[in-house]
């Protein structure tokens, strides 16, 4: 995958830097604030075209797409999209403002809430006006997210807006059932008292980046696109992405 400016002179000209840089965006009834900064890693800080060297060509670029979807004269593109994601190049608050950016643009609001030091939850999202989620963000540790999550859920219980009932676990792969024991852990949440009635999903970064860079008019369904680890397969689910949005969970490499 590659970023790309498509005219220069369109660059040059331009004054408001939203590829890099984008206005706090505070949510009414809340004092969670969405991200300030764009590029998670800083690999882009300013004005692409004013940069000597390319900033898509640094080693810090996690071709996350984020520069591409908030160009505010649509003057970035990307050449090829894989599901690649060089997450040693980010932070675990890289991590976190990268999600909340993408689920900000494909959802009502999020915001990292690890920018407020009292909160442990990764992120806080507003998925309608009557649903809200907490947000685990990990590369490639589902339990820890869990217990994250668990911790998010008893701890919190009616302190933001309603009481929260969902919760969204981000990671870079979805662990297989035979390969996690993250499934019998869901399980066994059914009978523990205050979990029953919780609802957790997955996601990925890569299926994100599609939803952030793929938007629809009506917006998407949040129970649809994300995985629900008690009512699908793994397969199951990444055959009806693939029928329903277009978005390849295993794309053939090209």
């Amino acid at each position: 995958m590659s970023v790309r400016i498509i005219d220069n002179d369109i660059c040059f000209e331009c004054k408001r830097e939203t590829c890099a840089y984008i206005d706090v965006v505070t949510k009414n009834g809340t004092f969670f604030s969405s991200e300030g900064s764009v590029c998670p890693t800083g690999a882009l800080q300013s004005n692409p075209a004013m940069m000597q060297n390319s900033p898509f060509l640094k080693k810090e670029c996690i071709n996350c797409g984020l520069c591409v979807g908030y160009c505010n004269k649509s003057n970035l593109a990307i050449d090829y999209l894989n599901n690649d994601f060089p997450l040693e190049n980010c932070n675990s608050f890289g991590y976190n403002a990268l999600v909340s950016n993408y689920l900000n643009r494909i959802f009502s609001f999020a915001s990292n809430s690890n920018r407020n030091s009292s909160v442990l939850f990764d992120g806080y999202l507003e998925i309608s006006s009557e649903k809200e989620a907490f947000v685990e963000v990990d590369a490639k540790e589902p339990l820890e997210c869990m217990r994250g999550l668990f911790g998010d859920f008893l701890m919190y219980k009616g302190q933001y807006a309603d009481e929260v009932n969902i919760g969204l676990i981000v990671l870079q792969d979805i662990p297989k059932r035979e390969a996690s024991n993250i499934y019998s852990v869901l399980e066994k949440m059914q009978s523990f008292p205050g979990l029953d009635k919780k609802q957790i999903y997955l996601s990925t970064f890569s299926l994100l980046r599609f939803l952030f860079l793929n938007p629809i008019p009506s917006g998407y369904d949040f129970e649809r696109v994300f995985f629900s680890p008690l009512s699908e397969k793994v397969e199951q689910y990444k055959n009806r992405l693939k029928e329903e949005i277009g978005f390849e969970a295993d794309p053939q490499e090209g």
